[in-house]
């Protein structure tokens, strides 16, 4: 696959179908409880498409702007459930392209920081490199999923959050 020039926008409820093709989610129907979240006002979930081919989704990820859920991590709006799709297309910058997105979104609002959990030393060592910090900051992230015999199941699993340092927006082009 040629390089990727990511664009990234909110999710739509004509997206909810096509999305559940790309990534199936079966029974615990993340996309749908994703946008539902968007719909309360409490995030916004992006789905990211290559600018060359605008109808197809590469990525999707959801940012909560009140933070994330454990109360132990500070105060931030949480990148959550970032991922590339199909596996072919990762580790091809569309993810890190992703990030960059988001930023500027944060920033763009007034954020000053915008925080994610990782569980893995490979995507943590990529975060750093991205100017993501380590806290320190150990916590539970809690999830639940659905089987296929509709039998749900609660997961708690420990994560590190990180934090990156937005600082202030980039001034617009005056056109001088």
């Amino acid at each position: 696959m040629q390089p990727c020039d990511v664009v990234l926008r909110p999710c739509t409820a004509a997206d909810l179908p096509a999305l559940e093709a790309w990534a199936p989610t079966g029974n615990s129907r993340t996309h749908a409880m994703r946008f539902s979240h968007q719909e309360a006002g409490d995030s916004t979930y992006y789905l990211a498409t290559c600018q060359q081919d605008p109808d197809t989704v590469v990525g999707s990820c959801e940012i909560r702007w009140s933070g994330c859920a454990a109360t132990e991590v500070p105060r931030c709006p949480e990148v959550n459930g970032l991922q590339v799709w199909p596996e072919r297309l990762q580790s091809q910058g569309i993810g890190t392209q992703m990030l960059g997105l988001l930023e500027e979104e944060a920033r763009a609002r007034g954020h000053q920081h915008l925080g994610l959990g990782v569980d893995d030393s490979g995507p943590k060592r990529l975060y750093l490199r991205l100017g993501y910090v380590d806290t320190g900051q150990d916590y539970l992230d809690r999830y639940t999923w659905i089987d296929d015999e509709h039998e749900m199941h609660h997961v708690a699993e420990k994560a590190r959050w990180m934090m990156k340092p937005l600082g202030a927006a980039r001034p617009e082009p005056s056109g001088d």
